[in-house]
Protein backbone atom coordinates (compact mmCIF):
# COMPACT_ATOMS: atom_id res chain seq x y z
CA UNK A 1 0.00 0.00 0.00
CA UNK A 2 1.36 3.40 -0.93
CA UNK A 3 0.76 6.70 0.87
CA UNK A 4 -2.10 7.84 -1.35
CA UNK A 5 -3.91 4.51 -0.89
CA UNK A 6 -3.37 4.77 2.87
CA UNK A 7 -4.89 8.26 2.94
CA UNK A 8 -7.82 7.06 0.81
CA UNK A 9 -8.41 4.26 3.32
CA UNK A 10 -9.05 6.84 6.05
CA UNK A 11 -11.55 8.79 3.94
CA UNK A 12 -9.58 11.01 1.55
CA UNK A 13 -10.31 11.07 -2.16
CA UNK A 14 -7.50 10.67 -4.69
CA UNK A 15 -7.28 14.43 -5.26
CA UNK A 16 -7.55 15.26 -1.56
CA UNK A 17 -4.68 12.86 -0.88
CA UNK A 18 -2.48 14.50 -3.52
CA UNK A 19 -3.28 18.03 -2.31
CA UNK A 20 -2.74 17.10 1.35
CA UNK A 21 0.66 15.57 0.52
CA UNK A 22 1.51 18.69 -1.50
CA UNK A 23 0.66 20.94 1.46
CA UNK A 24 2.75 18.75 3.77
CA UNK A 25 5.76 19.04 1.48
CA UNK A 26 5.54 22.74 0.62
CA UNK A 27 3.91 24.38 3.65
CA UNK A 28 1.35 27.15 3.17
CA UNK A 29 0.05 27.39 -0.38
CA UNK A 30 -2.65 29.25 -2.27
CA UNK A 31 -5.12 27.28 -4.32
CA UNK A 32 -3.31 28.36 -7.47
CA UNK A 33 0.06 27.21 -6.10
CA UNK A 34 -1.34 23.90 -4.90
CA UNK A 35 -2.85 23.24 -8.31
CA UNK A 36 0.35 24.14 -10.16
CA UNK A 37 2.63 22.04 -7.95
CA UNK A 38 0.33 19.00 -7.79
CA UNK A 39 -0.64 19.02 -11.46
CA UNK A 40 -4.34 19.00 -10.59
CA UNK A 41 -6.67 21.43 -12.36
CA UNK A 42 -7.33 24.65 -10.47
CA UNK A 43 -11.05 23.94 -10.00
CA UNK A 44 -10.37 20.44 -8.66
CA UNK A 45 -7.56 21.72 -6.43
CA UNK A 46 -9.83 24.34 -4.87
CA UNK A 47 -12.56 21.72 -4.38
CA UNK A 48 -10.08 19.38 -2.69
CA UNK A 49 -8.75 22.16 -0.47
CA UNK A 50 -12.28 23.15 0.56
CA UNK A 51 -13.08 19.52 1.40
CA UNK A 52 -9.86 19.10 3.40
CA UNK A 53 -10.78 22.21 5.41
CA UNK A 54 -14.29 20.81 6.04
CA UNK A 55 -12.76 17.53 7.24
CA UNK A 56 -10.34 19.36 9.53
CA UNK A 57 -7.30 18.07 7.65
CA UNK A 58 -6.25 21.53 6.47
CA UNK A 59 -6.77 25.09 7.68
CA UNK A 60 -7.06 28.49 6.01
CA UNK A 61 -4.41 31.00 6.97
CA UNK A 62 -5.84 34.43 7.67
CA UNK A 63 -4.51 37.15 5.40
CA UNK A 64 -5.14 39.26 2.33
CA UNK A 65 -5.06 36.21 0.05
CA UNK A 66 -6.33 32.80 1.02
CA UNK A 67 -3.64 30.26 1.74
CA UNK A 68 -3.92 26.76 3.13
CA UNK A 69 -1.84 24.69 5.51
CA UNK A 70 -2.11 20.98 6.33
CA UNK A 71 -2.58 19.74 9.87
CA UNK A 72 0.44 17.84 11.18
CA UNK A 73 0.98 14.14 10.59
CA UNK A 74 0.53 13.41 14.29
CA UNK A 75 -2.77 15.31 14.41
CA UNK A 76 -4.01 13.56 11.27
CA UNK A 77 -3.22 10.17 12.82
CA UNK A 78 -4.92 11.07 16.11
CA UNK A 79 -8.05 12.27 14.27
CA UNK A 80 -8.14 9.16 12.07
CA UNK A 81 -7.67 6.87 15.08
CA UNK A 82 -10.43 8.64 17.00
CA UNK A 83 -12.82 8.36 14.04
CA UNK A 84 -11.94 4.69 13.56
CA UNK A 85 -12.53 3.87 17.23
CA UNK A 86 -15.88 5.66 17.19
CA UNK A 87 -16.97 3.78 14.05
CA UNK A 88 -15.91 0.44 15.52
CA UNK A 89 -17.91 1.17 18.66
CA UNK A 90 -21.03 1.96 16.61
CA UNK A 91 -20.61 -1.31 14.69
CA UNK A 92 -20.01 -3.27 17.91
CA UNK A 93 -23.10 -1.79 19.57
CA UNK A 94 -25.53 -1.94 16.66
CA UNK A 95 -24.65 -4.62 14.11
CA UNK A 96 -26.67 -7.81 14.43
CA UNK A 97 -25.19 -11.00 13.02
CA UNK A 98 -26.88 -14.37 12.77
CA UNK A 99 -24.42 -17.27 12.79
CA UNK A 100 -24.58 -19.64 9.83
CA UNK A 101 -25.69 -23.06 11.04
CA UNK A 102 -25.12 -25.27 7.99
CA UNK A 103 -21.30 -24.85 8.01
CA UNK A 104 -20.73 -24.14 4.30
CA UNK A 105 -17.46 -24.47 2.39
CA UNK A 106 -16.17 -20.93 1.85
CA UNK A 107 -13.64 -19.91 -0.80
CA UNK A 108 -11.39 -17.03 0.24
CA UNK A 109 -9.32 -15.23 -2.40
CA UNK A 110 -6.57 -12.58 -2.27
CA UNK A 111 -3.47 -12.90 -0.12
CA UNK A 112 -4.43 -10.13 2.30
CA UNK A 113 -7.85 -11.66 2.99
CA UNK A 114 -6.39 -15.13 3.55
CA UNK A 115 -3.67 -13.84 5.87
CA UNK A 116 -6.22 -11.86 7.87
CA UNK A 117 -8.47 -14.93 8.15
CA UNK A 118 -5.62 -17.13 9.42
CA UNK A 119 -4.48 -14.49 11.91
CA UNK A 120 -8.03 -14.17 13.21
CA UNK A 121 -8.39 -17.94 13.54
CA UNK A 122 -5.16 -18.26 15.53
CA UNK A 123 -6.01 -15.29 17.75
CA UNK A 124 -9.52 -16.63 18.49
CA UNK A 125 -8.36 -20.21 19.13
CA UNK A 126 -9.14 -21.67 22.54
CA UNK A 127 -7.09 -24.86 22.98
CA UNK A 128 -4.85 -26.00 20.14
CA UNK A 129 -3.81 -25.62 16.54
CA UNK A 130 -2.23 -27.90 13.98
CA UNK A 131 -0.37 -26.00 11.26
CA UNK A 132 1.17 -27.70 8.21
CA UNK A 133 3.12 -25.21 6.11
CA UNK A 134 6.51 -24.15 4.83
CA UNK A 135 8.59 -21.87 7.02
CA UNK A 136 7.99 -18.78 4.88
CA UNK A 137 4.24 -19.10 5.50
CA UNK A 138 4.63 -19.91 9.19
CA UNK A 139 6.81 -16.83 9.65
CA UNK A 140 3.94 -14.59 8.52
CA UNK A 141 1.94 -15.71 11.55
CA UNK A 142 4.76 -15.93 14.10
CA UNK A 143 3.39 -13.10 16.28
CA UNK A 144 -0.06 -14.69 16.52
CA UNK A 145 1.40 -18.16 17.17
CA UNK A 146 3.72 -16.82 19.88
CA UNK A 147 0.76 -15.13 21.57
CA UNK A 148 -1.26 -18.36 21.38
CA UNK A 149 1.65 -20.33 22.88
CA UNK A 150 2.06 -17.78 25.67
CA UNK A 151 -1.65 -18.23 26.43
CA UNK A 152 -1.09 -21.97 27.00
CA UNK A 153 -2.57 -23.15 23.71
CA UNK A 154 -1.04 -26.30 22.23
CA UNK A 155 0.94 -25.58 19.07
CA UNK A 156 1.73 -28.50 16.73
CA UNK A 157 3.80 -27.65 13.65
CA UNK A 158 4.53 -29.77 10.58
CA UNK A 159 7.13 -28.15 8.35
CA UNK A 160 10.39 -28.86 6.50
CA UNK A 161 12.23 -26.50 8.87
CA UNK A 162 12.00 -25.91 12.61
CA UNK A 163 10.28 -22.56 13.24
CA UNK A 164 12.03 -19.95 15.38
CA UNK A 165 8.96 -19.28 17.52
CA UNK A 166 7.95 -21.40 20.52
CA UNK A 167 5.79 -24.48 19.93
CA UNK A 168 4.79 -27.65 21.78
CA UNK A 169 5.54 -30.22 19.10
CA UNK A 170 7.39 -30.15 15.78
CA UNK A 171 7.40 -32.76 13.01
CA UNK A 172 9.89 -32.43 10.18
CA UNK A 173 7.96 -33.00 6.97
CA UNK A 174 8.38 -32.60 3.22
CA UNK A 175 7.89 -29.33 1.34
CA UNK A 176 4.28 -28.19 1.12
CA UNK A 177 2.70 -26.69 -1.97
CA UNK A 178 -0.29 -25.70 0.17
CA UNK A 179 -0.95 -25.20 3.87
CA UNK A 180 -3.41 -26.78 6.32
CA UNK A 181 -4.51 -25.26 9.61
CA UNK A 182 -6.95 -26.80 12.10
CA UNK A 183 -8.16 -24.82 15.10
CA UNK A 184 -9.62 -26.57 18.17
CA UNK A 185 -10.83 -29.45 15.96
CA UNK A 186 -13.67 -27.10 14.99
CA UNK A 187 -12.53 -25.15 11.93
CA UNK A 188 -10.09 -25.63 9.09
CA UNK A 189 -8.48 -23.61 6.33
CA UNK A 190 -6.40 -25.13 3.55
CA UNK A 191 -4.97 -23.95 0.25
CA UNK A 192 -2.46 -21.32 -0.83
CA UNK A 193 -2.09 -17.63 -0.08
CA UNK A 194 -3.82 -16.93 -3.39
CA UNK A 195 -6.91 -19.05 -2.77
CA UNK A 196 -8.01 -21.06 0.25
CA UNK A 197 -10.95 -23.13 1.44
CA UNK A 198 -12.38 -22.45 4.90
CA UNK A 199 -15.07 -24.38 6.76
CA UNK A 200 -16.40 -25.45 10.13
CA UNK A 201 -17.96 -28.51 8.50
CA UNK A 202 -17.32 -31.42 10.86
CA UNK A 203 -16.73 -33.92 8.04
CA UNK A 204 -14.06 -31.78 6.38
CA UNK A 205 -12.42 -30.98 9.72
CA UNK A 206 -12.32 -34.68 10.57
CA UNK A 207 -10.84 -35.63 7.18
CA UNK A 208 -8.11 -32.99 7.35
CA UNK A 209 -7.36 -33.90 10.97
CA UNK A 210 -7.06 -37.60 10.07
CA UNK A 211 -4.75 -36.71 7.19
CA UNK A 212 -2.50 -34.74 9.56
CA UNK A 213 -2.51 -37.53 12.16
CA UNK A 214 -1.58 -40.07 9.46
CA UNK A 215 1.22 -37.81 8.30
CA UNK A 216 2.51 -37.50 11.87
CA UNK A 217 2.36 -41.30 12.20
CA UNK A 218 4.42 -41.74 9.02
CA UNK A 219 6.94 -39.17 10.22
CA UNK A 220 7.28 -41.06 13.53
CA UNK A 221 7.81 -44.35 11.66
CA UNK A 222 10.45 -42.77 9.45
CA UNK A 223 12.25 -41.28 12.45
CA UNK A 224 12.21 -44.64 14.28
CA UNK A 225 13.64 -46.36 11.23
CA UNK A 226 16.34 -43.70 10.97
CA UNK A 227 17.20 -44.11 14.63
Amino acid sequence: MNLIDALKSIGFTQQESIIYITLCKHGELSGYEAAKISGISRSNAYAALSSLVDKGSAHIIEGTSAKYIAISKDELIMNATRDFDENIQVIRDNLEFNLVTNNPYITIVDTKNIINKIKNMITQSKFRLYFCADKKILDIFSDEIIEAYNNDKKIVILSPEVPKFNHNKFYKSFNYESFKLIIDTEEVITGTLNQALYSRNTTLVRLIREAIINEIHLIDIKNNISD
